[in-house]
């Protein structure tokens, strides 16, 4: 029922954005900007960008308005694999990970719509690590992406009504995404407890971010999902925005259409290597490494462990009831206003990262996230691309936490908390709980945790051989063209990287309106906090 009616409406949708008169009464052929693609950081540079009356902004986009279903939350996973509203891209084969599964290959689900893959995301509000930041800013050689200066867009994108508001690092003007803390509390106390008896303080992950376990923030208004789509586009009236087809640009164009689909234009428009460019049949017109940076979170879904006591746990079989759809519908609550009915996490140090010494600077590289459902596991990712022989020793060193914090600690032993004795299908010839077993495990069960980003990195100019765009995410030596979105984070973050992809837009379209506002006399400066006299500096437009 959910997928047909998915697919309806998708193609009710459709049909009505195909109708001649939502061209021809307000057709213009020249705009100010146009930006490719209505994701989460396209919607908001249209926000933004088309806030002064003054520039017209034109979108185009391959999908329509979200489909209703997906403000379910619980629904998520339903909704993957429609070709409607999902792309549906995999991996080429792995040859050292996804060993469990078709194909090896790794799937990646990409929304086509306005608000993209927000849309379809597992709602997580995480804005990583400040020194993830002060490695940006380094990379860039642009003060401009330091944590102090960003945390004023993390602010400006967020309505905080989480457990942990703080005005310093929070805010809630009503604008933007509204993030909330999850609600059902299967297994959080003893989580945060045990994660005390093992040294870690309970704070705000968001904040200034250490070592420490947390309740999750997520994406969630009175139990719905809020992405982009409701947090930047209730501007679909604005008189000088428009989404259709075949114009041209009077100023930039702006490219937004994520880490897969944002090179993949560029390269088919002969921005990109030049070696392989020419190989595909393709002119090159300027030659960068587009495409070359590619990456992403891995995910080890562990477990599974097993708890005696009773209702701590989440089993959909036993506890998805007719009382739980009726209660989530009428009081927008329960399991149901959960994605994957996850609901706290942690940051920790492995082992390596605590030899090379210096925590003071360093982001936390692992991340336990707890789902207190049927498998009930902890799972974990860090913040490397692939499974090298020498990183999956990371990863062993997180599921080996994970089982002593379960088995080890007071908290989970009084309700009976252990992982089963039972081998994972292929690594039968490993003890249990060994490195060995771990590692076997960890080259079977990775997952991506959708994070692809880098392929058009920022860097800090022609000189800089990683960079596709500057600090002010210009393509070098083309002009009037930036790239706004998860390709051009430089080195990934530590935590989920929604947050960090629409504060991106925030941070561009202060840029993009500095910026022009200055070359033309007539449309006012914009009021930032940073000062606007830099945007004028050389260098491409």
């Amino acid at each position: 029922m959910v997928l047909s009616f998915g697919i309806w409406d998708r193609s009710a949708d459709f049909l009505q954005s195909q109708r001649v008169d939502n061209y021809l009464t307000k057709h213009i052929e020249e705009f100010d900007f146009i930006i490719v693609g209505a994701g989460s950081a396209g919607s908001v540079l249209a926000n933004r960008l088309s806030s002064n009356p003054d520039y017209s902004v034109l979108l185009l986009e391959n999908g329509g308005n979200p489909n209703p279903i997906q403000n379910v939350p619980f629904y998520f996973q339903s909704l993957l694999h429609i070709p409607e509203i999902d792309y549906g891209y995999y991996t080429v084969p792995q040859k050292h990970a996804c060993l469990a599964m078709k194909e090896q290959r790794s799937y990646w689900p990409r929304e086509m719509g306005l608000g993209g893959t927000s849309n379809l995301n597992c709602m997580f509000w995480q804005r990583s690590s400040p020194h993830d930041y002060e490695r940006w800013a380094k990379l860039s050689g642009s003060d401009e992406w330091r944590f102090d200066n960003i945390l004023r867009n993390f602010k400006n994108i967020e309505d905080y009504h989480g457990q942990y508001y703080n005005e310093k690092w929070h805010s809630q003007k009503g604008n933007g995404i509204y993030v909330s803390t999850v609600g059902h509390d299967n297994l959080v106390d003893e989580f945060l407890e045990a994660g005390r008896e093992m040294g870690y303080p309970t704070k705000d992950v968001n904040g200034n971010q250490e070592p420490s376990f947390s309740r999750l923030d997520v994406s969630i208004k009175e139990g719905r999902r809020f992405g982009a789509y409701p947090g930047f586009w209730p501007v679909l009236d604005r008189t000088n925005l428009f989404i259709y087809r075949y114009a041209h640009s009077r100023r930039e164009i702006i490219i937004s259409a994520g880490a897969i689909d944002s090179p993949k234009l560029l390269m088919l428009s002969g921005i990109g290597p030049k070696k392989h460019l020419e190989s595909l049949g393709i002119e090159c017109r300027i030659s960068l490494p587009v495409g070359k940076n590619l990456m992403d979170h891995i995910m080890i879904i562990f477990g599974p462990f097993i708890v005696d006591t009773p209702g701590k746990t989440n089993v959909p079989g036993r506890d998805i009831t007719l009382n739980t759809v009726a209660d989530y519908f009428t009081n927008r609550r329960g399991i149901m206003a959960s994605a994957i009915a996850a609901n706290a996490v942690a940051y920790i140090h492995s082992p390596f990262s605590k030899e090379s010494g210096n925590l003071r600077n360093k982001s936390p590289d692992i991340q336990l996230l707890l789902v207190p459902a049927n498998p009930n596991l902890p799972e974990t990712f860090e913040e490397y691309a692939s499974v090298k022989p020498g990183l999956i020793r990371r990863y062993m060193k997180g599921m080996n936490f994970t089982v002593k914090m379960v088995e080890n600690t007071e908290a989970f032993r009084r309700i009976g908390t252990r992982l089963i004795n039972r081998h994972f299908p292929g690594c039968e010839k490993y003890e249990l709980k060994t490195d060995r077993y771990y590692e076997c495990y960890a080259r079977h069960m990775t997952s991506t945790v959708y994070h692809q980003s880098g392929t058009c990195t920022m860097g800090y100019g022609p000189e800089d051989p990683k960079a596709v765009v500057d600090s002010k995410l210009r393509v070098l030596h083309a002009k009037g063209l930036r790239v706004i979105d998860a390709s051009i984070i430089p080195e990934i973050p530590n935590g989920n990287i929604n947050a960090a992809v629409i504060m991106i837009a925030d941070k561009a379209s202060e840029f993009i309106l500095d910026y022009w506002a200055q070359v033309d006399n007539s449309v006012p400066l914009q009021p930032t906090s940073s000062s606007s006299s830099r945007y004028a500096s050389k260098g491409n437009r």
